[in-house]
């Protein structure tokens, strides 16, 4: 099936699309008090680049063993102290045995993003925070050697850790004895409690267990305002102020112990369009201008007028009660959703301490053309086979193709001279993108995005996808009903997702 994609257009978005992907993650959280089925709702998307294939798939228990030395691309390793968990997770494709990212056949899980433990502990990472200022990260800078890298946090975690604050624990010893080779943003959470987790430089961190009643977005910024370090509700590596104030941009009130983390750390952080939108998003009526919003209308605190620590909260006022439905919707917000989605995953967690307390949602490639469909990964053994697919990369080449399924995009490359410049060309997807879950989805977007599709025809998969997002969450109903039976209900569910997909973008003229 030969397509052919035109237009200078098509080739300028594609670039901006391309130049923005590499730190366009974005992660959102909502406590059970502001959702209307008072589960704790947080979510994040996962963004490198287009077409770059990402697996899902459950890490049998066992898979590591007790005394086993993990060594991954980065120069972080870690022994195991226990034989691991078993997990849902999400991956780059080293299926075939090749590391994607490093080019080592040495055997280890390249870039996990999040999942889901046996144990109910969940991991989010990968939420790519910029360094702190120049001035902190030179007191304090990242460790580049065998500092922990953020994708390898869910593997160590999941593997290792039974409950939320073991995992809490384990991560800041990390930071404290090796610390990180560059900021992040990670939530950890169980049935119990959610923790939201920042480093900027190299061994700081401040980790709070968010009350459920704050809301919040990260879009590849800090997200934690004014926090005073005495609530039993937080833990701070133990020189957060003392590097600040050796850099000189420390703010906040020593003898209070407390710490603007925003100011002190990333003095110059300025809201990015991601941001303007998941602030819309929690409310309509919010109309300042861009250059107007500070930290003070989104950024994290436990401080009230009078200095006293109160529950976690933000300046956002949301206007609804939430559902995972509202999440979705979030995830189809132009510039939130994008080419760069490599896969986007929603956890619910409810305050109940059973197999079912913890729903995962799980969507591959761009939230704006996608279906999200629901599991119980306590319950789950195995996913549909889609997931699990590896293939070739997509190819890029400056010839048009003469077969195969492509799409007309832009690359750097070195000319001549060995100076990089931008050409125009195609992307080429795997021969066999139809066996996999993320490639259908991935085709599906580029071809809306990017190719000859009309207004009506992209309404009709628009009305598509709509529907079958309505028998996903009728999936959802299914899973609470017949819990014993997650793992086929969930199956059922991706297999109709995918084969009408495929159907969907054979049917591109």
């Amino acid at each position: 099936m030969m397509k052919s994609f035109k237009t200078l257009m098509a080739l300028v978005m594609a670039l901006c699309l391309l130049t923005a992907s590499a730190s366009a993650c974005t992660a959102i959280y909502v406590g059970s008090e502001l959702t209307a089925d008072g589960s704790t709702i947080f979510a994040r998307s996962e963004d490198i680049s287009n077409s770059y294939n990402k697996v899902f798939y459950v890490a049998p228990a066992g898979l590591h063993k007790a005394g086993e030395v993990y060594n991954g691309c980065y120069g972080f390793t870690y022994t195991y102290t226990k034989d691991s968990y078993g997990y849902t997770a999400f991956s780059d494709d080293n299926l075939s045995g090749v590391c994607p990212d490093c080019g080592g056949e040495h055997a280890h899980t390249p870039y996990q993003a999040a999942g889901t433990n046996e144990m109910g502990v969940t991991v989010t990472a990968t939420e790519t925070l910029g360094g702190g200022c120049k001035a902190v990260k030179e007191v304090d800078p990242f460790n580049q050697e065998t500092g922990i890298e953020e994708a390898e946090i869910p593997t160590v975690l999941l593997s290792e850790c039974a409950t939320a604050k073991e995992a809490v624990d384990l991560l800041l010893s990390i930071y404290d004895e090796v610390g990180a080779q560059s900021g992040s943003g990670i939530f950890i959470a169980d049935h119990n409690e959610t923790w939201y987790i920042e480093n900027t430089t190299g061994k700081q961190y401040i980790a709070l267990k968010l009350s459920e009643s704050v809301a919040f977005a990260v879009p590849n910024q800090s997200a934690i305002g004014l926090i005073d370090l005495d609530d039993e509700n937080v833990i701070a590596s133990a020189k957060l102020i003392a590097v600040a104030k050796e850099a000189g941009t420390y703010v906040g009130d020593e003898n209070a112990n407390t710490i603007d983390y925003i100011a002190s750390y990333l003095p110059e952080q300025k809201v990015n369009a991601r941001y303007m939108s998941a602030l819309k998003h929690f409310n309509a009526a919010f109309d300042k201008a861009e250059e107007d919003v500070t930290a003070t209308d989104y950024a994290i605190s436990n401080v009230d007028a009078q200095g006293n620590i109160v529950p976690f909260y933000t300046n956002i006022a949301v206007d609804r009660v939430f559902d995972v439905k509202d999440i979705v919707a979030y995830y189809d917000i132009p510039g939130i959703g994008s080419g760069s989605n490599l896969e986007i995953h929603i956890f619910q967690t409810y305050a109940e301490d059973s197999k079912t307390d913890t729903m995962e949602w799980v969507a591959m490639d761009n939230g704006c053309w996608n279906v999200f469909v629901p599991y119980y990964p306590m319950l789950t053994t195995d996913v549909y086979a889609a997931y699990k697919t590896g293939t070739e990369r997509a190819v890029f080449t400056q010839e048009q193709p003469t077969e195969g399924l492509y799409y007309a995009t832009t690359s750097r490359v070195r000319d001549a001279e060995g100076n990089r410049v931008t050409v125009e060309g195609f992307k080429v997807l795997p021969a066999n993108w139809a066996d996999s879950m993320y490639w259908t989805f991935d085709a599906l977007s580029n071809l809306c995005e990017y190719g000859n599709v009309s207004d009506a025809q992209k309404a009709d998969i628009e009305a598509a996808l709509a529907e079958l997002q309505q028998q996903a969450y009728a999936t959802c109903e299914e899973l609470k009903a017949t819990p014993d039976a997650a793992t086929e209900i969930s199956m059922k569910m991706a297999e109709t997702v995918h084969a009408a997909v495929v159907e969907l973008v054979n049917g591109i003229k």
